[in-house]
């Protein structure tokens, strides 16, 4: 990838698309760390797990751990404070909602009051706080003074909330917090302390300025800042390429998603966690969790990246949208052993379809290498998808030619069919599978043809295809 800004780089027909599979669901995490655990494995309401004997989630401002009653007592009063937070923005009560932040914090205070702002259109079905680890990070001596107060506290808590109509299961959201008590009450302190350990909090759109809302049956699209003009054609995109994908997948998915627009570059990789020149050849971005049920997780986000978006024609934008609608839909068949190559390229193959587009203009660079005498003898390698690979436009024009052959050779069906069967789960009480393996099961059970003969056969058509 060259250095070059992104106003200066031609944005390519073949249109670098990317789907972010997380540990949980839950738009501000950092590119490949994501792991909070999956979303069926706590309970969505608060719950105070009890801390590990190394841990000190309460101390006084001397740095004395305080006894296991008192631990306890403060560890009930601060789940009570979140509690009443959560309360008080379900029940949109600004004051009570701020009431919970310290008094002594006033820029922490006029923050957290511009975030209950900007997401006042957003429908949250519900918004919980669950305490995941109390004593999640040690503060300073000298931060703990400059708090005050009679004691501290510090813990990792996921904001856990669902968009009405939209997420089948909540978003987990990462936070981790300072609590101060003052004068016998708990308050919320900041939630920043833990970031020079490198702890740092998922952002949520509503963190970087008031969302508006556009909404269909089939589609939210959460605008921020000034965005509020450009979401109808966001919209019409979603409507679109919802179509387009259940036509090929199937109806085995909710048939709607959640789009989330921001106001640019910049903001999509706070929303990831991201360096925003890591995204610069991104379209868009689908957060999801590897496997989940179509019914038991669907709180799958795609992120726009507008500065790219803008760029793009009515044609493109439809290609874009499709492909990461397409990694919504078969989220569910989407596993840890799932090859990049087909994930991504089943994409687009979706994407492409009746998109006029041929070969030659879809995978210049591909074309490019081949005419050049670099013709490739393997199906891309995983490693070849990362955001920052030099080679990344020929690996995802090579997932989906490969998956434009076997549509082509053995039928549509039997690429969804294959699709599935790599990603279906593993046998009962067995772990995850190889991913050589599944793949030679699916190669030989769907398609009668064994990964070796497949890779000549596509070297053979990609061969073809460019010329």
């Amino acid at each position: 990838m060259d250095d070059r800004s992104l106003s200066e780089r031609r944005i390519p027909r073949w249109l670098v698309v990317l789907v972010v599979f997380t540990a949980t669901v839950a738009l501000g995490l950092t590119l490949g760390v994501l792991g909070l655990g999956s979303s069926d494995q706590r309970r969505a309401g608060p719950s105070v797990p009890t801390a590990p004997p190394t841990a000190d989630p309460r101390a006084g401002t001397d740095g004395r751990p305080a006894d296991a009653a008192q631990q306890t007592k403060d560890q009930a009063e601060i789940t009570s404070l979140l509690d009443r937070r959560a309360a008080a923005f379900r029940d949109r009560d600004r004051a009570a909602f701020l009431a919970t932040i310290d008094p002594r914090a006033p820029a922490f205070r006029d923050a957290q009051g511009a975030a209950f702002d900007n997401a006042a259109h957003v429908p949250f079905a519900s918004w919980e706080y669950d305490i995941v680890e109390a004593g999640a990070f040690a503060l300073t001596d000298a931060r703990r003074t400059e708090l005050g107060g009679t004691a501290t506290a510090t813990a990792h808590v996921d904001l856990v909330y669902r968009i009405a109509d939209f997420d089948a299961a909540p978003v987990r959201s990462a936070q981790y917090l300072t609590f101060v008590a003052r004068d016998g009450a708990w308050y919320l302190a900041a939630d920043g302390d833990g970031a020079p350990g490198g702890l740092h909090g998922s952002v949520q759109a509503w963190d970087l300025g008031p969302v508006h809302v556009l909404r269909t049956d089939i589609g939210i699209v959460l605008g921020i800042g000034g965005q509020a003009a450009e979401l109808p054609s966001y919209q019409k995109d979603i409507e679109t390429a919802v179509v387009d994908v259940g036509e090929v997948w199937g109806g085995e998915w909710p048939g709607k998603t959640v789009v989330v627009v921001p106001a640019d570059q910049a903001q999509m990789a706070r929303l990831l966690g991201a360096e925003p020149q890591q995204y610069a050849r991104i379209a868009a971005v689908t957060t999801g969790e590897r496997g989940a049920s179509a019914e038991g997780a669907a709180a799958d986000r795609v992120i726009v990246n507008p500065d790219a978006f803008r760029e793009l024609g009515a044609v493109e934008r439809r290609v874009v949208m499709t492909h990461e609608i397409t990694h919504v839909a078969s989220r569910a068949f989407t596993r840890n052993w799932t090859p990049t190559w087909l994930s991504e390229g089943f994409a687009d193959y979706v994407g492409y379809l009746d998109s006029g587009q041929s070969v030659r203009s879809a995978a210049p660079e591909l074309r490019r290498d081949i005419l050049d005498g670099k013709v490739p003898q393997s199906l891309p390698a995983d490693e070849q998808f990362t955001t920052t690979h030099e080679a990344l436009p020929q690996a995802y024009e090579m997932g989906w030619l490969a998956c434009r052959l076997i549509a082509e050779r053995w039928g549509e069906a039997k690429l969804v069919e294959f699709y599935r069967a790599v990603g279906g789960p593993p046998a009962n009480g067995s772990g995850p599978p190889d991913q050589q393996a599944r793949l030679a099961e699916a190669f030989n059970g769907v398609l009668g043809t064994t990964p070796d003969d497949f890779t000549r056969a596509w070297v053979a058509y990609i061969t073809a295809q460019v010329q």
